[in-house]
């Protein structure tokens, strides 16, 4: 592992199910994603690539193999120390977005400085500078059963980044965008790659993503490839 590396899985293994019903979601899969790196991992569905984020970010244990976020090993920590490392060091997308329910688009992306403790005043700073980032400056005060589904997808973006993390992990953050608003998440991600030093591993089908990666990986029935 380069002294860069922030993003290392080693041979990371799930299956799920006995018998017949035995399903090989990982074999052997291993990548990295360094400091100022943007890394794509793509696939078609079903190839692994939730699994390994997911892995990745603490949220599930591996059968084999074990993943690294800078030097903290993922595997094997304790749910408190995984939710750490996510809340101070990592950002997380979400496929299915996760957003707090009862929780404002303002109010969901402004958690993880909640949770970090920062003054009122960087916070709605922060809060406003990123809702407008990712365009919904007009729809702050709306909760997620009032937003669309590529507006939810903007809020979980936003919120990932809201605190600058050292790392992202990402799954298919544009999935659910048209192309110039997709194209707008996307700068907004190589922007902090660049500007701040993250370390991204974003995984999807886009290929207009997959453009504006450092390095994609492939990864088909649980097998990276390259």
């Amino acid at each position: 592992m380069s002294a860069l590396d922030m993003i290392r899985a080693q041979g990371l293994t799930r299956v799920f199910g006995r018998g017949a019903a035995r399903t090989t979601a990982l074999a052997d899969a291993s990548l990295s994603a360094a400091a100022g790196e943007f890394v794509v991992l793509r696939g078609p569905s079903g190839s692994g690539k939730t699994t390994l984020l997911t892995l990745v970010a603490g949220l599930g244990e591996p059968d084999g193999g074990e993943a690294w976020i800078g030097d903290t090993r993922v595997t094997g920590a304790t749910e408190a120390d995984a939710a750490r490392l996510r809340r101070e060091v990592a950002g997380y997308v979400d496929q299915e977005f996760a957003l707090v329910p009862f929780l404002t688009a303002a109010e969901n992306v402004e958690l993880p400085l909640r949770l970090l403790d920062a003054g009122a005043r960087e916070r709605r700073s922060r809060v406003s500078e990123m809702i407008g980032a990712v365009g919904l400056g007009d729809h702050a005060a709306q909760r997620p059963d009032e937003m669309s589904g590529g507006q939810q997808q903007r809020v979980a973006v936003a919120r990932a980044l809201i605190h600058r993390p050292r790392v992202l992990l990402a799954d298919e953050p544009t999935a659910q965008l048209d192309s110039g608003t997709a194209a707008s998440v996307i700068s907004l991600i190589v922007e902090h790659v660049r500007r701040d030093g993250m370390a991204a591993l974003v995984a999807s089908h886009d290929v207009t993503v997959a453009e504006r990666a450092d390095r994609v990986v492939e990864i088909h029935d649980g097998r990276v490839r390259g």
